[in-house]
């Protein structure tokens, strides 16, 4: 039976645009190759593995309508993916053991190549990308995530000092943070209202494509959420974090303020949010990926790749106008991480075409490619520019 769909919370589709909702609205997922024990929804055989296996920061996140799954069926695993063009793109790591991530990698590409298709994978882990570097995959570094060692986190001096004015600056203004538990219909209303309005200025000028659908109630039950009140009451900013079970880490996926919040409301909430959990016995904390941030060691060697990570450079330097790169990477450096980790998309060595493999990933971020970029560019000059807080992938 197919999970219910929540029509009383039918601002999903327009925060998701056209072609999330009709995903939405269909709940399919593709999943074969020996799934074992399941007819049509493999989604509560994904959510098990997650709780066991998900290490990548979008493991939960990615679980949602609109994704295809795969499985090897010789053992406990799956892809969750898309598929775009020629290209099979997968969100980030396999939910699989350590130990099988090269096996699930390989049959996964197999399967993509029967098919006349490019396998890829973005953004992921050094982990896996280290996993399958011997194996027929070569990697590229496409940007960073700050971690927080919440044992120790506690920055001072002048590294922390945009986050201190940040946070006194809200707190002058009256603005209070709270953590729910559970959700009543008026908190949902209200948070569907932060969400439109967030989204109807970010600076972005995409339409959030399969991986990035704003969704802040998919898989609540597994969720920790922080609030921002203004000294009104109203609700001005919201955290949503998503737990990373395989290493014992929680990720801020969603970081969201309304355009009138007071100045300062994004730091505060970040900044209680991981003192919240440090007190709730949370050891390690992550804002996710930064794309295309130097930040990190870069464990897997890039080999003929160089180039490629100069055209990813260059291209960033043009799709400022279209994204905030710098501004994010900045935002979560504020909070002074206790290290970065390097991500990368991770492809078929000898198979991987970089224009294709860049055109989907352009496509899940923006399914209707450039031309919607470039539509909707013009469309936002129209509009005052608020920057965003929330993680591109």
């Amino acid at each position: 039976m197919p999970p219910h769909i929540p029509t009383h919370d039918l601002w999903w589709l327009a925060a998701g645009g056209a072609g999330y909702g009709a995903r939405l609205v269909k709940q399919r997922f593709r999943f074969g190759y020996g799934a074992p024990g399941f007819d049509d929804d493999p989604t509560e055989y994904l959510l098990d593995l997650q709780t066991q296996y998900g290490y990548n920061a979008h493991s939960l996140v990615s679980i949602a309508p609109g994704a295809g799954a795969w499985s090897p069926g010789n053992f406990d695993g799956a892809v969750i993916y898309s598929r775009f063009g020629h290209v099979w793109l997968a969100a980030g790591d396999p939910l699989t053991e350590n130990e099988n991530l090269d096996e699930i990698a390989n049959q996964f590409a197999n399967a993509a190549r029967e098919k006349n298709r490019i396998a890829a994978f973005v953004p992921t882990t050094a982990r896996f990308a280290q996993a399958v570097a011997n194996s027929g995959f070569s990697a590229v570094k496409v940007g960073a995530s700050p971690y927080f060692d919440l044992t120790v986190w506690a920055p001072r001096g002048d590294k922390a000092k945009k986050m201190r004015a940040g946070v006194n600056q809200a707190r002058r203004s009256g603005v209070s943070i709270e953590t729910w538990d559970t959700f009543d219909n008026s908190l949902r209303k209200e948070t569907a209202d932060l969400c439109l309005r967030w989204l109807g200025t970010r600076r972005a000028a995409t339409s959030f494509g399969w991986l990035l659908a704003l969704d802040p109630f998919l898989h609540a039950e597994r969720k920790k959420y922080y609030g921002a009140r203004d000294c009104g009451g109203r609700l001005v900013g919201l955290v949503a974090a998503s737990p990373m079970p395989a290493r014992s880490c929680w990720y801020l996926e969603d970081v969201l303020r309304q355009p009138d919040a007071p100045q300062g409301t994004a730091d505060l909430l970040v900044f209680e949010a991981l003192n919240r959990m440090a007190s709730d016995g949370v050891k390690l904390a992550t804002l996710g990926t930064a794309p295309l941030a130097k930040e990190g060691e870069n464990v897997v060697p890039t080999g003929d790749h160089r180039v490629v990570e100069g055209a990813l450079r260059i291209a960033a330097t043009r799709l400022e106008a279209f994204y905030n790169f710098e501004g994010l990477r900045r935002f979560k450096s504020k909070f002074v991480p206790s290290w970065w980790e390097s991500e990368y998309v991770v492809g078929q060595r000898g198979v991987m075409v970089p224009p294709r493999v860049a055109h989907a990933v352009l496509r899940a971020i923006a399914p209707g490619g450039v031309t919607q970029l470039l539509t909707r560019k013009v469309a936002h000059t129209l509009k005052p520019i608020v920057p965003t807080r929330l993680s591109l992938w």
